[in-house]
């Protein structure tokens, strides 16, 4: 894929999730039509990222299920591509889950990685969309919820971004209220009225029922009824959850019921009811039939209100259930991630260990060193590489269980050796092969390998194979890092192993000379 398609995929990508907040539930054919094109390029983490929009839509119309099947999918793809982004994308989407299913402290854990995991080049306008969710479930206690505000306001204003702008007056304004600010609720309403007329940017039902709501707070319920009017009157196409027109409609209730106008409020009511009822909202379910009960008991109607309590109770019953529900299936989706993280982790333990003598394979013995000849080393790197001798013998003449014994035995004798050396690695190759590496000078390196040869032939083999001692040749290999391939330092080390064979086997054969260098 070209620079060129990469950036223009970028582009659709960035601008469905920037305009999340003004309808998320009428991004699926485009999210769609993005993973098509995401996947005919090639590029797993943008469709992942892509996947996460349509994960969104369908989260925000009820398909909670198969939300989280994208979810955990895109999960895999941040790992396997170790993507900052995507993860941070993942717990944002995991925190709206949580916050569906009423589960405040994982949506809190969740809410809080997604700002935690976002590289510094993420764009701000993606930041700000993170710290925005998290006002959700923060308190203010020491300010938390005030200093993410004004970290908002910055960003905001950093990136000339107006309707990141919009949301976080909206947001401070709604908060505000719900203190018992009323004051500073009125001016941040201003605030949001003047900067949308401005900028000439359409205010959101949500944005609307806020100012309603302190207007109706602060005595002015005509004002509220305008404010509410204006906003039932779009429709609800722009609108980012299913809820949103239904609580601009029980605003319209209260603001009615406020206005002493109850036979008006009554048939506003059965409309929010419908809209409940028809978009299966529970909670917004209940809320409709609480405010009927405060109707009835207006007029003195206590047995009517004691029925819509009863309602009301019923459809909180049905809230708690979907929750429950929800929290099954995000624990569910936990589960199963943890699992097949340790079945990975399992199977690539498996590929990496020799299933004998448990030590690290060959596999594992060429990433070690291609990671320490990458760079990752600070000083010489050292390969020893071992033989137990005459081990032809022992397998002739005590039987193939006592061989195994005496590797598993050598085996030991090689970790005891080097666990207690900084960056110290041993593996088994393959029958009596062995080998160990260090990093470190290298005549230190030859001391501990003399050290390991003396150690094989003092360790007790007789209640194994009683008259055959147990004894090792090693041949070892050193380069500076970053100058040879593991291939070419072990045929170094495979040179000295044969010189020290050749010399009568149980000794060393050390030396740097004859690596390869620059391969």
């Amino acid at each position: 894929m070209s620079d060129h398609d990469h950036a223009d995929l970028l582009r659709r990508l960035h601008a469905l999730e920037r305009d999340r907040g003004f309808g998320v539930r009428g991004q699926g054919s485009e999210a769609w039509a993005l993973v098509r094109a995401a996947t005919a390029a090639g590029c797993e983490v943008l469709r992942a990222r892509a996947t996460l929009v349509q994960a969104d839509v369908l989260q925000a119309t009820g398909r909670t299920g198969e939300a989280l099947d994208l979810v955990t999918a895109a999960e895999e793809t941040a790992r396997r591509h170790d993507d900052a982004e995507l993860r941070a994308r993942v717990h944002f989407l995991k925190f709206t889950l949580h916050v569906v299913a009423g589960n405040l402290t994982e949506a809190w854990r969740h809410g809080l990685l997604s700002v935690e995991t976002l590289p510094d080049a993420a764009p701000g306008w993606l930041r700000a969309e993170h710290l925005l969710a998290l006002t959700v479930v923060l308190d203010d206690v020491e300010h938390s919820r005030s200093e993410v505000f004004a970290e908002l306001t910055r960003l905001a204003r950093a990136e000339s971004d107006r309707r990141w702008e919009l949301f976080t007056l909206n947001n401070r304004a709604w908060w505000a209220l719900q203190d018992g600010d009323l004051a500073a609720a009125l001016t941040l309403v201003a605030q949001l009225r003047s900067l949308s007329e401005r900028h000439g940017i359409a205010l959101r039902h949500a944005d609307l029922d806020t100012i309603a709501c302190v207007e109706l707070a602060d005595g002015r319920p005509a004002d509220a009824l305008r404010t509410v009017r204006a906003a039932l009157a779009r429709g609800d196409g722009n609108t980012s959850q299913a809820d949103h027109v239904v609580l601009v409609q029980l605003t319209l209730c209260a603001v009615l019921r406020a206005l002493g106008r109850p036979a008006e409020a009554e048939e506003e009511l059965a409309r929010a009811r419908d809209l409940a009822t028809d978009r299966d909202l529970p909670g917004m379910l209940a809320d409709v039939e609480a405010f009927q009960a405060r109707l009835f008991a207006d007029r003195g109607q206590w047995e009517d209100a004691y029925r819509a309590r009863l309602r009301h109770d019923e459809a909180r019953q049905a809230l708690h259930a979907v929750q429950e529900s929800t929290k099954v299936l995000l624990a569910q989706a936990e589960y199963d991630a943890r699992s097949a993280r340790r079945d990975r982790d399992h199977y690539k333990l498996l590929a990496h260990t020799d299933a004998l003598t448990g030590l690290p394979n060959r596999r594992a013995a060429q990433d070690h060193v291609e990671g320490l000849l990458g760079g990752a080393a600070s000083g010489d790197v050292c390969l020893f590489l071992l033989d137990v001798d005459h081990f032809k013998h022992v397998n002739d003449t005590f039987s193939h269980e006592v061989g195994d014994a005496v590797l598993v035995g050598f085996a030991d004798v090689l970790r005891r050796h080097v666990s207690d050396r900084p960056g110290s690695f041993a593996a088994r190759l393959g029958g009596e092969e062995f080998v160990v590496v260090l990093v470190g000078a290298a005549p230190e390196a030859d001391r501990v390998a003399e050290s390991l040869r003396v150690a094989v032939a003092d360790r007790d083999w007789s209640g194994l194979c009683p008259g055959a001692p147990v004894t090792v040749s090693i041949g070892t290999a050193a380069v500076r890092e970053g100058h040879a391939t593991f291939s070419a330092l072990l045929s170094a080390a495979d040179r000295r192993l044969y010189v020290a064979k050749r010399a009568g086997r149980n000794r060393v054969a050390t030396g740097t000379a004859g690596v390869p260098t620059g391969s």
